[in-house]
């Protein structure tokens, strides 16, 4: 593998961008890392990953993350880590758009991204649940209010 330098292809998911910057590819398949640029207001429904430990590192933004039934703030420079089988969201609550760094361990999660940003029209939970599930992904409930 060569080093290298690489902003990635945005990948509508929701009303996220995400873009990958390293990918299965990249590392083997030992994780993935991955931008996520996040609309003030948005976040993502409440779901579970039963594959992988998901890290997020918070480079500009307010969130508000539920895990395991639990909320709290996040900030820059703030780290949140999400061992796999536990129920997580997340929402912006900034005035203006966040951006995190996103882990995933063991890696491959952007291949459920790529799919998921081919699904047209608004999010339709009969249409979103089978791909959930091909990537050992539950999705459990809507997203973040406050």
């Amino acid at each position: 593998m060569r080093a290298h330098a690489r902003r990635g292809k945005p990948l509508k998911i929701f009303s996220d961008s995400i873009y990958v910057k390293l990918g299965v590819e990249d590392t083997g398949g030992r994780y993935s890392l991955l931008e996520d640029v996040t609309p003030a207001g948005a976040g993502t429904p409440l779901h579970v990953h039963h594959r992988e430990d998901e890290g997020f590192y918070i480079l500009e933004g307010d969130y508000l993350f539920e895990a395991s039934g639990k909320r709290f703030e996040a900030r820059m420079g703030d780290f949140v880590f999400v061992p796999k089988d536990t129920p997580h969201r997340f929402l912006n609550i900034g005035q203006s758009t966040g951006t995190m760094l996103l882990t995933l361990e063991p890696g491959g999660l952007e291949i459920f991204f790529e799919e998921l940003a081919a699904l047209n029209g608004p999010p339709d939970p009969a249409m979103l649940t089978p791909v959930f599930e091909k990537y050992g992904l539950e999705l459990l409930g809507p997203p973040l209010s406050i």
